[in-house]
């Protein structure tokens, strides 16, 4: 899983200096910005990329991360929908993640995106709380909520939340973990184009993992979000 997730994230950062603007660029129906709204919005969410663990009272992690996610490139609503009308198979969102523990197992952190080539801006926070801390024999168990928000593109605004309960349990250098999530997304378009109503969606999705520590201080993270819009999730740092 790991060869086919580093494979598919290697192609998606070939698309980045292909990727463009959100923008009009035609008219779209209700139901194409519904879809439009759904697929976008869930590259836009705040996954977890993090083991259900808590960093402790005195812990940071810091890392950069890419989250790419399989899009409909070949429906009408993305090719109206990018500057140049060709959108790109697989849209990458690089970002940078910063998380910080407090005490009573209580994990904050924030992450901010700015997709090269393009107008995508986006902000985002989150807060984790341990429900079990795990032990050498027993699991850790988390529930986790977050927030993001787009800047930068004029056409659209889209916001998202989300709640995660997360599971793992670390061996070695190993920390495998999973998940499941329920999410919602609110659209709302601003153009002179057309004239849409606001759309808010809710969906579901399970989430898998694997965080590898091959040096101290050093992680590396793989995640994939198994839902109705597929994503593949990498990140690089150092957790202390």
């Amino acid at each position: 899983m790991i060869k086919k997730l580093i494979l598919v994230l290697l192609l998606a950062m070939s698309y980045v200096t292909q990727a463009n603007d959100i923008e009009f660029t035609d008219a779209i129906s209700q139901n194409q910005f519904e879809e439009f709204t759904k697929e976008f919005g869930t590259a836009l969410l705040f996954n977890p990329m993090a083991p259900a663990e808590p960093l402790g009272m005195l812990g940071f992690d810091v890392a950069l991360e890419t989250v790419v996610t399989d899009i409909s490139d070949e429906q009408e609503f993305w090719i109206n929908l990018v500057s140049d009308n060709d959108p790109v198979a697989y849209l990458p969102v690089p970002r940078l993640h910063v998380q910080k523990g407090l005490p009573f197992n209580i994990d904050v952190g924030a992450m901010y995106v700015s997709v090269p080539s393009t107008n995508i801006k986006l902000w985002g926070l989150e807060a984790k709380y341990a429900i079990l801390e795990g032990s050498t024999l027993t699991p850790a168990l988390s529930v986790r909520a977050s927030y993001t928000n787009l800047s930068g593109v004029d056409d659209v605004s889209i916001d998202t939340q989300a709640l995660d309960i997360l599971v793992s349990k670390g061996f070695l250098m190993f920390t495998p973990y999973a998940g499941a999530s329920i999410f919602r997304v609110n659209g709302s378009e601003n153009t002179d184009i057309v004239e849409l109503d606001d759309v808010n969606v809710t969906g579901y999705r399970a989430l898998v993992g694997m965080q590898v520590s091959p040096f101290p201080l050093m992680i590396i993270n793989a995640e994939v979000s198994l839902g109705e819009v597929p994503q593949y999730g990498l990140k690089i740092g150092l957790r202390f």
